[in-house]
């Protein structure tokens, strides 16, 4: 059952991590116009191996305890840093954001995501399959 739970887990990772990627893409697209504006991304190979050793991102900041009743923190493991996209084109205003760049890293990260959506609709469906073939 653990294999199950990791395997869940993974993929649950694998979705934050794309979540967290779209955010940034649209924040990009949202600020094309923008003056001054450079264009973020992550690696998501390494954020996904963050997530899965549990290191959190380089520039995770840790929570003040001011009491020993706290609770210490677990450390969620964020996308890692964000980094500067290397500029394709340059503008006068300074804007880094290439929108032909955007468009297909949004829709390559869209289809990934839906590809992890249903490799959980598989699972879930094999084991909903198997619960049935057991009870008859």
């Amino acid at each position: 059952m653990s294999n199950i739970a990791q395997h869940f887990s993974v993929l649950s990772k694998a979705l934050d991590l794309r979540t967290q990627r779209h955010q940034v893409l649209a924040s990009n697209i949202a600020n094309a116009d923008t003056p001054n504006y450079k264009a973020r991304d992550f690696d998501f190979r390494s954020a996904m191996q963050n997530a899965l050793t549990g290191r959190a991102d380089s520039g995770a900041l840790s929570m003040a305890v001011t009491s020993g009743a706290h609770q210490s923190g677990g450390g969620v493991s964020g996308s890692g840093p964000l980094q500067y996209r290397t500029e394709t084109q340059s503008a006068v205003d300074g804007n880094t954001v290439d929108m032909d760049v955007e468009r297909a890293q949004i829709t390559d990260n869209a289809l990934q995501y839906q590809i992890l959506t249903q490799l959980i609709s598989n699972k879930f469906q094999g084991l909903r399959s198997a619960m049935a073939s057991t009870q008859s």
